[in-house]
């Protein structure tokens, strides 16, 4: 089955997502059965990306996706205006993200658009979702057209379709049936789902709300909202557009709003109350039909934006009841409408309404209306977004559960204290939690403490690890979207849209090496992963290295040695290439890249500020003392028995002069062999690469390149010898 396959089908509906476990079909209702390499449920934005790149890799891809839009919250939520950090140290984007930015600029600017368009700046990135479902849909299509597509994997699309029941052998997940009454078989599923349907419906453990398994007590989880994209009709806005009573449900609102939004509020900035104006300039989005541009910096200017403000809705855990989901879902809608009739009522905006031209009124969304909503109303529901912007969803327990404290930023820099040898993936978002953010009780006590929780909206880089998108036993399943292994502090940050992509391309790069190396999940080197995202252009260190060209091999060089600690990095210096390294540092790189941390720096020493104690009394050189910082690397160096000879003398070490380039490519070739205990690398492919003569000095860029050649090298012949095997 090639190319795009859309079709509209009738949901089966199940209560809790466990409750599906008990569905069976018989061999007559199985219509359908396809092979796939990967199952990708859910095609939001970390289900596209994820599908995107396994098929990159050569995999053949089934997407599911239960509505009629893909992108999910970005497009068929309506949340079009990208959450991002700001400020010193913010990763710019990256990776999948970074590319789909590039094509949504270009369309954008084909009209004479900016998409800085939000957040009352011009350097935001904002759009509408319409468009940015087009170029999702575009880039699915280039992909299974054969376009940036080398290794000829494909990607089926399945519309209004969903995982009802996941089919495994013991606890190893071998495909899912579908609501269309497909079974599909996979080596590779992937729950990229907005809540998290499907992990429940496997042998995987999972947690809900503050609760290991099934969540019980109906807890407190983060608000979802019911966005709606809304524009000025200049001419009038059309009769069905317009709400002349109030919707049910508004009475509990109104007073908040007048707290919050009035026609005399603040037109300045965004203390509450906030003008209209002020309101538009959150959430704007560049308008195709506004023959001027604008930005975000110009308020009064923008004719199109999105309600997602004072709309939030308080939700517990019975959101992920099916039985319930839709009864909630439509009073959040519905709160939505309320507000809109408060602006069109209270604030005099009649010339603002619902967006008639985004495209949501498709028979999916008026099938799926509410029945608590009056008729006098349903022009504006069947014109509003498909499924609501959905924060906090049911998350898989991993291999490991990324933490508050590990993203927990701090510094002038603001990076997060925690690093990962096997990160695949960047966010640099606060920890932003919609409601239950200061109730003790509903934090995870087994994973932190609401002290976790900074003071302030803090942005800066934190690292996800590659052990949080795999499952602690079971195979065949990976997690992406929100539904990664972490806890409910750590989801305020990792539930947004560019760290969504990432987190989703990640896992889809993982499923296709997988795949192509016929191993699970698990036995996949994080390495070879963080190889493949860095030719992607994958920012995955703290540090983004504005000094080096992305995507270059230096860059990817550089960038490994960062996220694996072997090259220490100044925040405000960046990667410093051309430095020159000493026979000191060279030691410290060296004994960090092969033979552990024997630390020469309190933070990896945890001393608590004091240089660490000697690893051996047995001082080999004359310049080098018991008490010296760089003891104990210089120790384990000489142990090694790769310390460059000083020329001053044999029994000196020189720590303070120049390190040679055929000095360090000498001891790199003998440790790469003490490490893998096999033969020795060839030195001319460790310096593929690298520029300048045996004698000059090494600088920083040529020994990341030489130890990346090494790892590159490692790779290569790992996978060699799995396909002999």
């Amino acid at each position: 089955m090639q190319g795009i396959v859309r079709t509209t089908v009738t949901l089966v509906t199940c209560a809790f997502a466990l409750a599906c476990l008990s569905l069976r079909l018989s061999a007559s209702d199985i219509e359908k059965q396809q092979n796939y390499d990967v199952v990708v449920a859910g095609a939001g934005t970390g289900g596209v990306a994820a599908a995107i790149h396994a098929a990159r890799l050569g995999s053949s891809v089934a997407l599911l996706e239960e509505s009629d839009w893909i992108g999910g919250q970005m497009t068929a939520a309506g949340v079009g205006n990208m959450d991002e950090g700001t400020g010193p140290g913010s990763t710019p984007p990256s990776g999948f993200y970074a590319e789909f930015l590039g094509r949504i600029r270009a369309f954008y600017q084909s009209h004479g658009k900016s998409i800085g368009t939000c957040y009352w700046h011009d350097i935001s990135h904002c759009f509408d979702p319409r468009d940015a479902r087009r170029i999702l849909t575009e880039m699915i299509d280039d992909l299974n057209a054969g376009k940036d597509n080398p290794r000829h994997g494909h990607i089926d699309l399945f519309l209004e379709d969903r995982v009802v029941r996941v089919l495994s052998s013991g606890v190893t997940v071998t495909g899912v049936v579908t609501s269309q009454n497909q079974t599909l078989h996979s080596k590779i599923l992937i729950d990229a789902t907005e809540y998290g349907d499907v992990i429940p419906l496997t042998p995987a453990r999972y947690r809900s709300g503050h609760t290991l398994g099934e969540d019980q007590s109906g807890s407190c989880i983060q608000a979802i909202t019911w966005t709606a994209v809304i524009k000025k009709y200049p001419q009038g806005t059309p009769s069905e557009l317009l709400m002349h009573n109030p919707p049910p449900g508004y009475d509990r609102w109104v007073q908040k709003w007048q707290l919050a939004m009035r026609k005399d509020g603040n037109s300045v900035n965004r203390n509450l109350p906030v003008d209209f104006a002020i309101y538009n300039g959150y959430r704007g989005f560049p308008d195709l039909a506004n023959p001027e541009d604008y930005t975000g910096l110009e308020n009064r200017k923008i004719t199109r934006t999105s309600m997602n403000w004072f709309n939030d809705f308080d939700v517990t855990t019975a959101l992920y009841n099916r039985d319930q989901r839709k009864k909630i879902n439509c009073e959040a809608k519905l709160k939505t409408l309320a507000n809109l009739y408060y602006i069109q009522n209270v604030l005099g905006e009649t010339q603002w309404s619902v967006a008639n031209d985004e495209g949501f009124d498709s028979t999916y969304n008026k099938e799926n209306s509410c029945a608590e909503i009056p008729a006098e109303f349903k022009a504006l529901e069947y014109n509003m977004p498909q499924h609501p912007y959905v924060r906090e969803s049911i998350r898989l327990v991993g291999e490991y559960t990324l933490t508050g404290g590990d993203i927990r930023r701090e510094g002038n820099w603001m990076k997060s204290v925690n690093g990962f040898t096997d990160a695949v993936a960047v966010g640099d978002y606060a920890d932003d939690l919609h409601s239950c953010n200061s109730r003790p009780e509903l934090f995870e006590q087994e994973l932190e403490h609401i002290t976790d929780l900074p003071p302030g909206f803090r942005f800066g880089p934190f690292q996800v690890p590659m052990r949080s998108f795999i499952p602690e036993t079971v195979d065949g399943l990976l997690a992406a979207e929100k539904n990664i292994s972490q806890s409910r502090l750590t989801n305020g940050a990792t539930r947004l849209q560019p760290i969504t992509m990432l987190t989703g391309e990640a896992a889809g790069t993982l499923a296709g090496l997988a795949v192509a190396d016929h191993l699970q999940p698990r036995h996949v080197s994080s390495d070879q992963v963080q190889i493949e995202l860095l030719k992607s252009g994958d920012i995955l260190a703290r540090e983004h290295m504005a000094d080096l060209t992305v995507a270059s091999k230096a860059w990817q060089a550089a960038q490994f040695a960062a996220i694996h600690q072997w090259i220490a990095l100044d925040d405000k210096a960046g990667f410093q290439p051309t430095r020159s390294l000493t026979r000191a540092e060279g030691a410290r790189i060296l004994v960090n890249a092969f033979l552990g941390k024997h630390s020469d720096t309190p933070e990896v020493a945890n001393t608590g500020g004091f240089d660490p104690a000697p690893l051996t009394t047995e001082q080999a050189y004359t310049d080098v003392q018991l008490y010296d910082g760089i003891f104990n690397s210089v120790a384990a160096l000489h142990a090694a028995g790769a310390v460059p000879v000083c020329v001053q003398s044999p029994e000196k070490f020189c720590p303070n002069e120049p390190l040679t380039l055929g000095e360090f490519l000498h001891s790199v070739v003998l440790l790469s062999a003490k490490q893998s205990g096999g033969p020795a690398p060839n030195a001319e492919a460790l310096r593929n690469g690298v520029s300048g003569e045996a004698g000059d000095p090494v600088t920083r860029e040529a020994a990341a390149l030489i130890l990346y050649n090494s790892v590159l090298l490692r790779v290569e012949q790992a996978a060699t010898t799995h396909k002999a095997m």
